[in-house]
């Protein structure tokens, strides 16, 4: 009883921020810094979650966002409402296993009675659902088709869209710009970009010798000017080697000042400092191999690109571009007022491209607004009722599963102002693709959900219940909490 507590506590506190007229929560450290937001694996991430069984539901979250991007809360929400009912069945005697069984079962039945899904809708359709609610509403059109065309660039492939935000403008200055941005300038400002230029990529630096690292005993000053006679030797030729294979280098740790000022007079870019990541997003839309150590490249090295590397300026910025001919990766510039906006668009974004990505790959889509949950509710409720093989005691479980799929529209309803117990009621009484549909005034109504183009991949339905399912039949099973001995 105490993990179902816990549990329901977490989805009770991002219930709120469910659906297009949820409610944000404002997040505050002991520092008095603030995040603004409605992101549900945001929220349930920057948690205080001491309790066990609240740690359950916060890991099914972030199952739930590595797969899908989206559907977090309703995750959360819907794991809660089943334990919140668990809670009633074990009052009444019910065993805990019996109420995993039967919710297996339910979980099955709900999957199998999956409606006949509709196929062949704009991506930008699917975009604006998952838009909806988040900051980046009040320009969804715009943001919907910078999300489609992003998706459809990479052909379905999230991990070839990169995300920058800069602030200053306004959404409608975002774009998708080809290549990779990094959130780099080159060593000499002067420097304009080359293109098919040579390229050279060191997985580490070229600092020179780091004399706080190693004490030496010298005695004798002039021991030490040798020694940094010989590091500046050794520079020195390391710079001229550079200078003979490449037009622009870029390395993943530091540079030295004198190797740099050497590059700089030969006019040869240089970038330092880039993450790992974007070291090997550059060699793999480039092609280049990224070489460990100087003395592993070979005498004869010769790695031009078609493309360019250049500086280009967003806002008052100055980042470097990397594009190649058959570049695979795009960057999506996000334009925003301040920098509080921008999180909360980087965060919309991300889901709405998981969402957008997830469609390409999978065509299945459903109306949205709870209408497919509801329907689901319908069927399992129905399967209770006319099975005879179960018992009484599952039926019931069943029925418990059935009325906490409810809980999506119900949630949606409650968040629009709109009375959970009428929406619910309505929605059993009404057709196939009837959901709750909230407009921009934050009005409901129960409508046909494929006019007004809400839809929800059906992969991102599927993974909801079946985490759900998953995380509460979990917790159910849990009847004691031990405390281990130490390490």
């Amino acid at each position: 009883m105490s993990n179902i507590r816990a549990a329901v506590n977490v989805a009770e506190t991002v219930r709120s921020t469910l659906g297009p007229a949820g409610m944000d929560k404002m997040l505050v450290d002991e520092r008095g810094e603030t995040i603004v937001t409605n992101d549900g694996i945001t929220i349930l991430r920057e948690l205080e979650t001491g309790h066990p069984g609240a740690q359950m539901m916060v890991q099914a979250s972030q199952t739930q966002e590595e797969v899908c991007k989206d559907g977090t809360t309703s995750v959360v929400v819907l794991a809660g409402q089943m334990l919140a009912l668990s809670e009633g069945l074990l009052m009444r005697g019910i065993h805990p296993q019996t109420i995993v069984r039967a919710y297996n079962k339910a979980s099955k039945i709900a999957l199998e009675d999956m409606p006949l899904p509709e196929q062949n809708i704009g991506v930008d359709m699917v975009a604006a659902t998952a838009l909806r609610g988040k900051a980046s509403e009040s320009s969804l059109g715009f943001a919907a088709q910078l999300v489609e065309n992003a998706a459809l660039t990479v052909d379905g492939n999230l991990e070839r869209v990169r995300t920058l935000t800069q602030a200053g403008g306004s959404m409608k200055d975002s774009y998708i710009h080809s290549g990779l941005v990094l959130n780099k300038t080159f060593a000499n400002p002067d420097f304009t970009g080359k293109e098919n230029p040579r390229l050279l990529l060191l997985d580490g630096g070229l600092d020179g010798f780091n004399y706080e690292d190693v004490q030496m005993q010298i005695s004798d000053p002039a021991q030490l000017e040798q020694i940094r006679n010989q590091e500046m030797q050794i520079l020195s030729g390391v710079a001229h080697a550079l200078s003979e294979m490449a037009d622009i280098v870029i390395v993943r740790d530091g540079i030295h000042e004198a190797v740099a000022k050497y590059l700089d007079a030969q006019n040869i870019g240089v970038v330092s400092r880039v993450q790992q990541s974007d070291m090997d997003s550059i060699a793999r839309i480039t092609g280049v191999a990224v070489h460990h150590r100087i003395t592993e490249i070979p005498e004869e090295y010769e790695a031009r690109i078609e493309g360019s590397v250049k500086p280009i300026r967003i806002g008052d910025l100055d980042y470097v571009s990397v594009e190649a001919k058959e570049s695979d990766t795009i960057t999506m510039i996000v334009r925003g007022a301040t920098r509080q906006t921008l999180d909360e668009y980087e965060r919309a974004f991300d889901d709405a491209l998981g969402v957008a990505c997830l469609y390409l790959n999978d065509k299945r889509l459903y109306p949205g607004g709870g209408a497919v949950l509801s329907k689901l509710s319908m069927a399992v409720r129905k399967h209770a009722t006319h099975e005879r093989q179960a018992s009484a005691r599952e039926r019931m479980c069943m029925e418990a599963f059935a009325d906490a799929l409810e809980i999506i529209p119900a949630a949606i309803a409650s968040n629009a102002g709109m009375d959970p117990l009428d929406v619910v009621m309505e929605l059993r009484s009404v057709t196939d693709n009837y959901g709750l549909f909230i407009d921009h005034a934050g009005e409901g109504q129960i409508v046909d959900m494929r006019p007004h183009n809400v839809w929800e991949p059906a992969a991102l339905v599927e993974q909801i219940i079946k985490s759900a399912t998953e995380v509460a039949c979990s917790i159910l099973r849990i009847d004691d909490i031990i405390a281990r001995r130490a390490q």
